[in-house]
């Protein structure tokens, strides 16, 4: 009885496995033919209303906020929010997270920087979800869903970076038609072009962003403050090799910053 009673357990098992497989096979299946066919619908943008769009961003925002305020309250539907938030972003990111299916108000947007943007802010609602984050990295999540919603801000901003590029790139040249004057006079045009017009614009565009707007002020003032200390040494009579030296430094971490600012509004990946 023992034998037979081992041997019918056994064939249950087997038999409960081999449908758990089969299970796990056909919700594989399913699972491909639903992504596949919502890349396909994603790739189709000849329907797009911006202002549908705009309102799914918004509902992105909102799940963000509800989770990011339920876990510091350590409230006990934590698992529905944060669950809400994860079904809509996959939803969200099955229609527009590659730049084959990028929203056309958006298209101007590189596909190396929306991937690395998609790719990032991802990331920063599945750390939300799972641990929560801390306020900065929160407040730059929901500012780049919120310029989504707002294409001309990106937008303006992408032709100021732009035009800040190929300044610095003319500027690195041996060519001294392109920054005319003294090396003092050189290094005060570079100061005003790579770092206060960009930085202007960049302020006028966080005038709602109250963190976001005192770190870009915090950054630029010291830069300033540094600058202002590099040419005191010049007029000191400083070696100029050695104010070459400490201003190509303040230049690297100018660019370091900027490169933050690029990312933030969709110009670049780092």
């Amino acid at each position: 009885m023992f034998l037979k009673s081992k041997k019918t357990a056994t064939d249950i098992s087997s038999r409960k496995s081999a449908s758990r497989a089969l299970l796990r096979g056909l919700a594989g299946v399913l699972f491909l033919l639903i992504a596949g066919s919502a890349n396909v619908a994603a790739c189709d943008m000849s329907t797009f209303v911006q202002s549908e769009f705009a309102e799914r961003c918004q509902l992105l925002l909102d799940l963000c906020e509800k989770t990011d305020l339920v876990r510091s309250l350590h409230h006990p539907d934590i698992k529905i929010h944060s669950g809400a938030l994860s079904r809509e972003w996959v939803r969200f990111f099955l229609a527009h997270g590659n730049h084959a299916s990028i929203p056309p108000t958006l298209a101007f947007i590189g596909s190396d920087s929306w991937s690395d943007a998609m790719q990032e802010t991802g990331q920063a609602i599945s750390r939300l979800i799972n641990t929560g984050i801390d306020k900065a990295d929160f407040n730059r999540l929901n500012y780049r869903i919120q310029l989504l919603k707002e294409p001309q801000r990106i937008e303006k901003l992408h032709q100021v970076f732009k035009s800040r590029r190929e300044f610095i790139e003319k500027s690195s040249k041996t060519d001294h038609d392109v920054l005319a004057g003294s090396d003092s006079d050189r290094r005060k045009t570079w100061i005003d072009q790579a770092l206060l017009i960009t930085g202007t614009a960049i302020d006028e565009q966080l005038v709602n962003d109250a963190e976001l707007q005192h770190k870009l002020r915090t950054d630029v003032d010291a830069h300033i403050e540094t600058f202002k200390r590099i040419m005191e040494q010049e007029t000191a009579g400083t070696d100029r090799e050695v104010i070459e030296i400490l201003f190509n430094s303040l230049q690297q971490e100018i660019n370091l910053d900027m490169s933050f600012w690029e990312a933030l509004f969709f110009y670049s990946t780092r």
